[in-house]
């Protein structure tokens, strides 16, 4: 039995970007459906890594790390992303699955549910993303989803189906803590992306306005995983300023980091954000400068990113992330399964074998 995760292929040329921009920019409803279902259903390509895919190769490689036969799978079979995203994680083509692999499918195309024989999970990830066009009804259908507020929108969405929360996946090694002490003082840093470019500039015109001279502020776009994690070693503050999020992969990695976040809270997607004991949530330009006024205060920034970093120990890849694919092991291939052993139970025998 294989776990077999759909992923788009990864197309930075400057051909696709052009087509992206044709997609995103035609208004004619008509075109526009033929033209996302020719590029998204049909072709499965993407020109940037979104945090939805990079959480469904981690649940790959968390998957491998159980125990368990999975794969990646892509329209082409071969691995588009190299140090973009997670390299040595192997691909087949999407059309080489066989009957008995256990498929998950991400959201943006949930359609794609209905050609599996077999067992599919659609993996909802994203507010903006749910759709009715599958039949979620049979039981070789299953639902997952990311965060309470997802959940909630999943069982109204689809409703009498059970719908499962799966925990994110932050990489603690990827993502190590540095204190604030360490950082650069003063540095935040934002993602112009998903519409929130203005909140940011906004934002940077309240702070000043306000007499705040602390924080600059520099906008990060269009990395590699791997640059982003470089990236994430300097700064002290990362300003959250997306309206509505996924599956909130940058707000998580920078508690594990030691960044403070400050921002939205994406309408429940950034459940990982608690005012004043894990972050600071502010809704407008306005209340966000405030905080930052706030989080000149060292002690403040310190207390917050330890809180923070205590949280999100939990969806490392050794916490909830490894409890639950030891989970599904035991429910998709019993005959498999080996009951993990605790680490109290190694150290008891250690003592044993000494004595």
């Amino acid at each position: 039995m294989r776990f077999v995760f759909l992923i788009p292929d990864l197309d930075i040329t400057q051909n696709w970007q052009i087509w992206s921009t044709l997609i995103c920019s035609t208004k004619n409803n008509f075109l526009n459906n033929f033209l996302n279902n020719f590029s998204q259903f049909r072709r499965m390509r993407t020109s940037q890594l979104f945090g939805g895919t990079l959480n469904l190769m981690r649940h790959c490689l968390a998957a491998r790390q159980c125990g368990l036969d999975a794969v990646l799978a892509t329209i082409r079979g071969k691995d588009t992303y190299g140090d973009f995203a997670i390299p040595g994680l192997p691909f087949i083509r999407w059309a080489d699955r066989r009957p008995d692999d256990i498929c998950i499918v991400p959201d943006f195309v949930s359609d794609l549910a209905d050609n599996v024989k077999g067992s599919v999970i659609v993996y909802q990830q994203s507010p903006l993303q749910i759709h009715t066009n599958f039949n979620y009804r049979p039981e070789r259908v299953s639902i997952w989803t990311d965060s309470p507020h997802m959940h909630q929108l999943c069982e109204t969405v689809y409703p009498g189906k059970i719908i499962e929360i799966v925990p994110n996946i932050v990489d603690d090694k990827m993502f190590p803590f540095i204190s604030q002490a360490q950082r650069e003082q003063g540095l935040l840093v934002a993602f112009p992306r998903k519409g929130g470019a203005e909140f940011i500039q906004a934002t940077e015109k309240n702070y000043q306005a306000l007499g705040g001279k602390f924080w600059s502020f520099q906008l990060l776009d269009g990395l590699s995983i791997h640059d982003l994690a470089k990236e994430f070693r300097r700064p002290q503050v990362f300003l959250a300023s997306v309206e509505a999020e996924g599956c909130a992969l940058p707000p998580q990695e920078s508690m594990a980091a030691g960044i403070v976040v400050v921002g939205k809270n994406a309408k429940g997607a950034n459940f990982c954000m608690e005012h004043k004991e894990t972050a600071m949530i502010a809704e407008t330009p306005k209340d966000a400068a405030q905080c930052l006024i706030e989080l000149e205060d060292a002690e403040l920034r310190e207390r917050l990113a330890r809180n923070a970093y205590a949280y999100i120990q939990r969806y490392f890849p050794a916490g909830e992330p490894q409890q639950f694919w030891q989970t599904i092991a035991h429910r998709y291939c019993p005959e498999r399964y080996v009951e993990p052993v605790k680490a109290e139970e190694v150290c008891v025998k250690a003592v044993l074998d000494l004595n």
